[in-house]
């Protein structure tokens, strides 16, 4: 999802889908409300699992000083202005994402099992 939103120019976009998008997006950038961290794999760290590997949100992952779940909630709406936009977008859910390479307590990020790789498209 994140990645199909450097495609969109929501310059483009009729208003109300840009201002949309500003709202949704608020939550996930690096000043926005959210503090939602990316880790920093690079260099050494980058290890062939790290590039094969998928990032996935935890089902109770929440932003400071609101309920579980809103991470999801928001990503929904990302994915919302992204669809409105012209992007496909859909939510895929595992209970087992793969081998954990890195985690936090809003996410993960995984090496799926090559026969389970999920398929978005």
């Amino acid at each position: 999802m994140f990645a199909a939103r450097d495609y969109v120019d929501f310059s483009q976009q009729k208003g109300s889908i840009q201002r949309a998008h500003e709202e949704a997006f608020y939550w996930f950038s690096a000043d926005g409300g959210g503090g939602l961290t990316y880790p920093r794999l690079k260099g050494k760290a980058r290890t062939a699992d790290v590039k094969k590997s998928l990032f996935w949100f935890r089902v109770d992952a929440k932003f400071f000083h609101r309920e579980a779940g809103s991470v999801i909630v928001r990503a929904r709406e990302l994915a919302s202005v992204l669809t409105l936009a012209g992007c496909e977008i859909r939510e895929i859910q595992t209970k087992s994402p793969g081998k954990i390479v890195w985690e936090d307590s809003r996410q993960v990020l995984a090496l799926p099992d090559s026969k389970k790789v999920p398929r978005a498209f």
